[in-house]
């Protein structure tokens, strides 16, 4: 089985902090822990990641559900 690993540093976003990421096996997970690296991210001391935030594509499920009808409705106005 393997694992994922964090450290601090540039890499891969979690949670709004960045991270160094590895995955590695089960027998080297001792090896890698040995080198400062965790086994959780809240278990890393990591700085808020810089640069622009990470920009949605989609809507939420309950965002969709709070749009106003006329942005939901598939008919055409009458207006103007």
């Amino acid at each position: 089985m393997s694992v994922m690993l964090y450290k601090e540093g540039k890499g891969t976003r979690v949670w709004g902090k960045e991270y160094q990421t590895v995955i590695v096996r089960d027998d080297e997970m001792a090896e890698f822990r040995a080198k400062g690296w965790k086994s959780h991210p809240d278990e890393v001391a990591a700085k808020p990641a810089e640069g622009n935030a990470i920009k949605r594509t989609r809507r939420t499920p309950a965002e969709e559900a709070d749009k106003p009808q006329s942005e939901v409705s598939d008919e055409p106005t009458n207006e103007g």
